[in-house]
């Protein structure tokens, strides 16, 4: 195998015969792969999956998009969402974090149909009086 003097040199000055003395040959490479134990039981867990919290999304809401309050909830229902995460009680945490999310997307969709209203309102119907009475 590897002397332990080629690893104080730099791999450039490796002498030929060194580099490939360290290499294992094909036989040597079928036994290391064969040669395991059949007593070796590999338990393989799926990690835990953290639920989200939407923390920012809810400040987002809280000082942008906060009609009926609803951004004021889902920042209430997100700290909550933390601080179950943070304490391990992972099945409350994705209760309350349901409740942010849920909270968010109401308040999201309420801007957004507000923001459609008064560009309607304010914008396509002065245009269209215009348009109209100019005859």
């Amino acid at each position: 195998m590897i002397k332990a003097h080629c690893f104080l040199r730099w791999p450039t000055l490796l002498h030929k015969e060194e580099i490939l003395s360290a290499r294992p040959s094909a036989p040597q490479l079928q036994e290391m792969q064969y040669n395991r134990d059949p007593d070796t039981v590999v338990t393989i867990v799926n990690p835990v999956e953290h639920p989200r919290d939407y923390v920012v999304w809810s400040i987002c809401s809280f000082f942008h998009a906060n009609p009926f309050c609803l951004g004021l909830a889902a920042l209430i229902f997100s700290f909550k969402a933390r601080d179950m995460k943070v304490t391990g009680d992972l099945q409350r945490a994705r209760e309350y974090s349901k409740w942010a999310l849920g909270f968010n997307v109401a308040a999201l969709i309420i801007l957004i149909l507000t923001i459609l209203i008064l560009v309607i309102v304010f914008g396509i119907i002065p245009f269209s009086r215009y348009l109209f009475n100019s005859y």
